[in-house]
């Protein structure tokens, strides 16, 4: 009786501290003891019946199977090989034959090692589908940002970092080192990298000829996907790829209509781009020509609504857009430019002709601005020119050398002429009612005879820079010292084109 009732306390202290234990903390001192005092609880229990009874010997197998399914093998072949010596030690207090001993401590044994084995392969097997489900469903949520993102945006450069950012994370599987991608653009059989997600390197600018790098060229060339070994790479791509650790990469390339636009490469570290990874950067690059699409489709689109079509000028909308974003603090000039006798050189030449006379305009009033600076077709025959942080007096002689800027009449039958009004815009004045006093001024210069310009009147109290006087300005002026475009916003030159009172043009109009 008693070892029945010390079986029974074993068991119950074992229970006790398995409720107690976890509480504190202390999960790892019940994963070892348990088993152990469950085993010492049934050697007692065999005890108390002094034999090994056949209907308890089925009791040694539960803290296999408990160890064998939260417990790695080597704990599991412990427990087993404690689960024998207790049988073992148990028939031998029952003075079993030798033959009887072994035969149930190696069929035991055996049963409990099966029991090991085929749990262990079964938490396994259950493991790697849990892993490989949690991986699909990381990958579809994935690919779930790239579709929402990539169809979010319509600026084609945040396209292609959306993209690159996603492909990385789509390939990179959580507790791996991190892996790369990039965006090459080729141009002229040089490669350059435009984008890229790598926290280990940095390769964003890189350029090198395509040549140099067999795998991306093939990528090109067949427009279909590839992965390989980085191996067989030119010195450029060497000296590039020296420390990143990479040596396996895949490579898809982007289609937009019609033409590769680029390459999407991912890259592993330390492990090959499998087929998967491989598929799921193509499934990526489907959605991202897409997106490309739609982005470069409307950027077209927004160019053309804000850019003249024969000059490649600005029109009305894109001058407005441009001054609002250029805009400082500073004066403004604004320039008011008419070509005269344009409807006539149509009539009697031809629309073709008209179409050069304005290009040519156009190509004089650019080459003689800043960059920084708007110059825009606002018309049919009509320019406007916005120069920043600058007065009236250097858009007199701006006005001055554009008339310089225009071709002579022997490279055509027709004499390019315009008309050109100067008006000042003082800070916080809005550039609308500079550009209306700049056109007065510019009719008055066409009812002179054309070919010259006209200062508009100040808005508020009239200044006086210098000395001027409303006379036209001569068409044919001295020649002057070359100056560069970003030059004008300087003080008011010496060879300023002189205005001479009364002049009379010495041609037809």
């Amino acid at each position: 009786m008693v070892p029945f009732l010390a079986s029974c306390g074993v068991l119950g202290v074992v229970i006790g501290l398995g409720v107690v234990l976890p509480r504190l903390g202390a999960d790892t001192i019940v994963q070892l003891l348990a088993p152990f005092g469950y085993l010492i609880s049934l050697a007692l229990l065999f005890r108390s019946q002094d034999t090994v009874s056949n209907g308890l010997q089925p009791l040694v197998l539960l803290p296999i199977v408990w160890v064998a399914l939260y417990h790695r093998p080597r704990e599991s072949a412990v427990v087993v090989l404690g689960a024998v010596c207790m049988l073992g030690m148990m028939s031998l207090l029952t003075e079993v034959s030798v033959a009887v001993l072994v035969r149930r401590t190696g069929l035991w044994g055996l049963m409990g090692a099966l029991v090991v084995l085929g749990t262990h392969n079964l938490r396994r097997w259950l493991g790697e589908a849990i892993e490989e489900r949690e991986e699909a469903l990381r990958q579809a949520r994935v690919l779930g940002d790239v579709a929402r993102e990539l169809n979010s945006t319509l600026d084609p450069r945040q396209v292609v970092a959306v993209a690159v950012r996603l492909a990385a994370e789509i390939a990179s599987p959580p507790g791996r080192r991190a892996r790369r991608a990039n965006y090459c653009r080729i141009s002229g059989g040089v490669v350059k990298v435009v984008a890229e997600c790598d926290s280990e390197g940095e390769w964003v600018g890189a350029t090198w000829p395509l040549s140099e790098h067999p795998h991306l060229a093939e990528a090109v060339r067949t427009r279909m996907p590839t992965a390989g070994t980085l191996d067989r790479l030119g010195p450029t791509v060497r000296e590039v790829n020296r420390g990143q650790g990479i040596r396996h990469a895949g490579w898809v390339p982007v289609i937009v209509g019609g033409d590769v636009h680029g390459v999407l490469a991912i890259a592993g570290r330390n492990r090959a781009v499998s087929e998967q990874d491989l598929s799921l950067c193509v499934s990526i690059v489907r959605i991202m020509e897409l997106a490309l699409t739609n982005a470069l489709t409307h950027q077209r689109s927004q160019k053309a609504a804000l850019t003249d079509p024969l000059t490649l000028l600005a029109n009305r909308r894109g001058m407005a857009r441009l001054v609002r974003e250029r805009r400082g603090a500073g004066r403004l000039a604004v320039l008011a430019i008419d070509v005269d006798g344009l409807k006539d050189i149509n009539d009697h030449y031809g629309h073709a002709a008209g179409d050069e006379l304005l290009l040519l305009v156009a190509d004089a009033i650019s080459s003689t601005l800043r960059a920084s600076d708007v110059v825009a077709r606002v018309g049919g025959d009509e320019f406007t020119c916005v120069l920043f942080d600058t007065d009236e007096d250097v858009g007199a002689e701006v006005a001055a050398r554009i008339l310089q800027a225009l071709p002579d009449a022997s490279a055509h039958e027709w004499q390019p002429s315009v008309s050109i009004g100067v008006a000042c815009a003082p800070p916080g004045v809005a550039l609308d009612a500079s550009v209306r006093r700049a056109d007065r001024a510019m009719y008055r210069a066409k009812r002179a005879g054309g070919m010259r310009y006209e200062l508009a009147p100040a808005p508020a109290t009239r200044r006086s820079p210098m000395p001027r006087t409303d006379a036209p300005v001569s068409h044919r002026p001295p020649r002057a010292a070359a100056r560069r475009p970003d030059q004008h916003a300087g003080a008011a030159s010496d060879d300023r084109i002189s205005v001479h009172p009364g002049f009379t043009p010495d041609r037809p109009r």
